[in-house]
């Protein structure tokens, strides 16, 4: 989930584009939706694989109470979670069997905007409620604040996935902010009142 690193074109890698665009085969563009959903399927293979001595170092070093012993806890809780996010995003995606055809960021932009816009709204309500689900009584609740704060960083941070719609200059104005805020409240709301009752 790590950021992609800026790769510097050789005079051959330019001299190869400038011929591919002369002859009219610009690179395929793919749709924001594809690219998420491209960039979260690794999960699901992630899921069963061993834990590599780097990860493991850098998240016990980086979150209090983790320990290496809990490192295949935190894979499955980690992994687990991108792909709750990846289902939310499939789902999103199979409401719309026209919304992978969008050739242009422009296009995109444009025809998918309330695509991206649920998607958000529901990728964060699934952040909330793994937030308000988390108990700190929990013998887990170190590896699950872990998994909680990694994810989010992963999704919402500055190098984070979202912030692939800045590449289609996606507009989200002051009146998408405020139905955001409140579908959130509302199901914060929602949430608290139902784990009130579960507490009764």
């Amino acid at each position: 989930m790590d950021p992609i690193e800026h790769i510097e074109l050789t005079s051959q890698d330019e001299e190869d584009l400038a011929k591919l665009l002369s002859e009219g085969k610009a690179p395929d563009y793919h749709t924001i939706l594809e690219v998420w959903r491209e960039t979260l399927v690794p999960a699901e293979t992630e899921l069963v694989k061993r834990v590599t001595p780097t990860w493991a170092a850098r998240i016990v070093a980086s979150y209090t109470g983790v320990s290496f012993a809990d490192m295949n806890l935190y894979r499955d809780t980690y992994f687990g979670m991108f792909i709750e996010l990846l289902d939310i995003l499939r789902a999103e995606i199979d409401t719309d069997e026209e919304c992978l055809k969008f050739y242009t960021p422009a296009d995109d932009a444009e025809n998918n905007a309330n695509h991206y816009k649920n998607v958000l709204r529901d990728w964060q309500k699934a952040l909330l409620l793994w937030e308000l689900e988390w108990d700190c009584t929990d013998p887990a609740a170190p590896v699950k604040l872990a998994a909680i704060a990694e994810v989010h960083k992963a999704v919402f941070g500055p190098t984070g996935i979202t912030q692939f719609l800045d590449n289609i200059g996606l507009e989200f104005n002051e009146s998408d902010q405020v139905e955001m805020g409140e579908a959130l409240n509302e199901y914060r709301l929602s949430v608290e009142a139902a784990l009130a009752k579960e507490d009764k």
